[in-house]
């Protein structure tokens, strides 16, 4: 494995695309005539996720703006394992690699300068319309950022704090930003809301896809992501002090807008298409006020397109491994565990476990339950079930469970307010229903059927030339 540490490439955005044209340009894809930031970028993306091509596009000329358009960097799997410096293996390595790196962080280092502070605006000069910023869905209500690395600082620990939220943009110096109920920015923010103080937000725009899996691990909140990102790169994150606000971020980042969320004040918010499909309701959200924008000379703009590929996988890759900590805690025989496509890497989780008595199944679903409020439908199967295909989970719900012993629900739960399923979509309600089921054999279930040395067949020696399902 080539780790960050001793590649010759910088653990940076521009650094990653390099290695991209170098290694495996098969990845890259440029597109030098004018696209339309309102649905022309997404449109094309659209496009190329139909036809199941999923590249990293860079749009070298965005109408209205001289700075070219970084997107899909996170809608291919194997971007994000060579992110992390490895030319080969499965879902399952690369999970285990992301965990074994979240234990091991590493702190940053600051510096006094880098190439995000290359060019500093300030105050009235500040206009966010000069990045390449897009309208994504027909009904979406304007401009939004959707890659943005938010870093807070928690004002009662002191402990930094990165999540991505979405950001309206309302005029050139003004940003909305929806705060779920169930993000540790919504918890920071209200301290400072509490206290009437503006809450400092710096919103980083473009790194390493590295970066981006360390700064959304899961993880809680008196853990500094920064140290988790540093992790994941192998490498300490060089930091800079913001010009503006009492906050670090990375000197190797793209763009940064330093910003302050104004106490009290509100304003309407969406919709916007959001990653379950649908569209998450107006709402009366918090301001941005952007005090400056610093970036390097040329720089990359990074988007993220919501509810696609670029967006879904990312998150569904990396929170498998936090749940399964959590999920050993209550069930110490778990072996592996998938937040599925299906269940847009969000809503639907599996388990599999080596049940040793009646009960623990019940117990993992909760257990996954509490690790990620997202979840609504936790399946908890035996271990020999793979649950890496829906198929085969369905086929255990259709033949082990007994509906009025082996499904549980918990009504009125902490859920995600983008779930249009939750008690009141349109009014923006994180309140769910969860239900859990123990699709696992029952001590009376009958022998299953099977057929005798079918795996040790070499089935070419027979039919020359066969592949299998893996091969």
């Amino acid at each position: 494995m080539t780790t960050q540490s001793n590649s010759p490439y910088s653990p940076d955005l521009r650094g990653f695309i390099a290695y991209l044209e170098a290694e495996h340009p098969e990845h890259i894809l440029r597109i030098t005539k004018e696209v339309d930031p309102k649905f022309g970028v997404s449109g094309i993306l659209e496009r190329l996720e139909r036809d199941g091509k999923f590249p990293l596009v860079i749009f070298e000329n965005v109408k209205g703006s001289r700075i070219p358009l970084v997107a899909n960097m996170h809608a291919s799997f194997e971007r994000l394992r060579l992110g992390l410096g490895m030319e080969s293996g499965g879902v399952k390595e690369f999970v285990r690699e992301c965990a074994a790196r979240q234990a091991n962080p590493i702190d940053p280092v600051m510096v006094e300068t880098g190439p995000v502070h290359e060019v500093v605006t300030l105050g009235g000069n500040v206009d966010v319309e000069e990045l390449p910023i897009c309208t994504y869905h027909e009904l979406d209500a304007g401009k939004y950022i959707t890659a943005g690395l938010a870093v807070m600082r928690d004002p009662e620990t002191g402990i930094r704090n990165v999540g991505i939220y979405r950001h309206m943009v309302h005029e050139k110096n003004l940003l909305g930003v929806q705060l779920s109920e169930t993000a540790d920015g919504n918890v920071i923010w209200k301290k400072y809301e509490k206290r009437g103080l503006p809450c400092p937000v710096a919103i980083v725009i473009g790194h390493h896809p590295a970066f981006f899996v360390g700064a959304l691990c899961f993880s809680t909140l008196d853990s500094d992501e920064i140290r988790i990102a540093g992790g994941m790169l192998q490498r300490p994150v060089p930091l800079v002090r913001c010009k503006t606000i009492p906050l670090e971020v990375p000197a190797d980042a793209e763009i940064v807008l330093e910003c302050e969320i104004r106490p009290v004040e509100r304003r309407a918010e969406a919709p916007f298409g959001e990653y379950p499909g649908t569209y998450g309701p107006r709402r009366m959200n918090p301001v941005l006020e952007v005090k400056a924008i610093t970036r390097r000379k040329n720089p990359l703009y990074q988007n993220a397109f919501v509810a696609h590929a670029d967006n879904l996988l990312l998150s569904g890759t990396i929170r498998t491994s936090f749940i399964e900590d959590t999920v050993r805690i209550a069930c110490p025989t778990v072996r592996a565990v998938n937040v599925p496509r299906s269940g847009v890497y969000r809503f639907i989780c599996y388990i599999a476990i080596e049940k040793m008595q009646e009960g623990e199944a019940k117990l993992a679903a909760m257990a996954a339950f509490v690790a990620d409020p997202f979840l609504k439908f936790v399946v908890v199967v035996d271990h020999d079930v793979d649950i890496d295909n829906d198929t085969d989970v369905l086929h255990a719900i259709a033949t082990r469970v007994r509906a009025d012993q082996d499904v549980f629900m918990v009504p009125y739960a902490k859920g995600s307010p983008l779930d249009p399923a939750s008690y009141d979509p349109a009014g923006g309600s994180n309140l769910v229903t969860k239900m859990g089921i123990d699709a696992t054999r029952k001590s009376n279930y009958p022998d299953e059927i099977k057929v005798p040395g079918a795996d040790a067949i070499d089935m070419a020696a027979f039919i020359p030339g066969y592949r299998g399902r893996d091969g």
